[in-house]
């Protein structure tokens, strides 16, 4: 069973100030059209507030958290972690836009002047500039598994991989870290089937633009992380070096 939208988002929040900081405070809009009463995670204007920390001394963080503006929200807060390079780079006038999907996979992507700078995680219905895109190739998918059906009725591929397109290049990848013109790409897996099943997980970074490692390291996070509540501080959490990197409060 798929999530329902009330438990997902689509946000985007505008850089106000340059690059030089992990600490952060930006105001959101809900991305998609909605209806007046339409419920989302956090509602239709979050308010993100993020934090350096270090759970390790090599290990440097900003810690997201997302809380609700307005009675359309359906949990008090929602936290998680990305690698701090990825927030300190943001200048002034770059659009993050930050999502869940119903397989309550985690995505980010930063765009500068309308072209992407960096994407991590679930990043497959997320703005991704004018020569970037990523799907899925089902078509190919089902042929595949009508080939392998020929000698066994019941195959089904259960990672799909991943078509991603790059101006004028497109490549078809299971998992890899290929670089494409301008950028590095880190592909840890497609689509896997199930229910609800998990969505792809890609980072890519511009080169040059994107320090190294910050979407690879951020994408992992999203999928390795555990529960974190946020009600914890960041210097109470780094001090207990807790591997807990999600959190979400509930509304009462």
């Amino acid at each position: 069973m798929m999530m329902h939208s009330s438990g997902t988002f689509d946000y985007t929040f505008i850089a106000a100030d340059g690059p030089g900081s992990g600490t952060r405070r930006l105001e959101g809009t809900v991305r998609e059209s909605r209806t007046r009463d339409d419920k989302r995670l956090l509602g239709h204007a979050p308010l993100l507030v993020t934090q350096e920390y270090q759970r390790e001394d090599w290990q440097l963080y900003s810690l997201l958290t997302l809380t609700p503006r307005d009675q359309n929200a359906t949990v008090q807060s929602f936290s998680f972690s990305v690698d701090r390079e990825l927030i300190k780079m943001l200048r002034e006038g770059d659009a993050l836009h930050i999502s869940r999907t119903p397989c309550a996979g985690l995505g980010l992507s930063v765009l500068r002047d309308g072209q992407l700078v960096a994407a991590a995680g679930a990043i497959s219905d997320l703005p991704l500039g004018p020569d970037v895109s990523i799907g899925t190739p089902f078509d190919l998918v089902r042929e595949a598994e009508r080939i392998f059906q020929t000698r066994e009725p019941e195959f089904q591929l259960r990672n799909c991989p991943v078509e991603l397109r790059i101006g004028n290049v497109t490549r078809m990848i299971d998992v890899g870290r290929p670089k494409i013109g301008a950028y590095d790409i880190f592909v840890r897996h497609g689509i896997v089937k199930g229910m609800p099943g998990k969505d792809s997980c890609v980072s890519i970074e511009r080169i040059r633009v994107c320090p190294d490692t910050a979407s690879p390291l951020s994408g992992i996070d999203f999928e390795t992380g555990g529960r974190r509540p946020s009600a914890v501080s960041v210097r109470q959490a780094a001090a207990s070096k807790r591997r807990r990197r999600t959190g979400i409060r509930i509304l009462r």
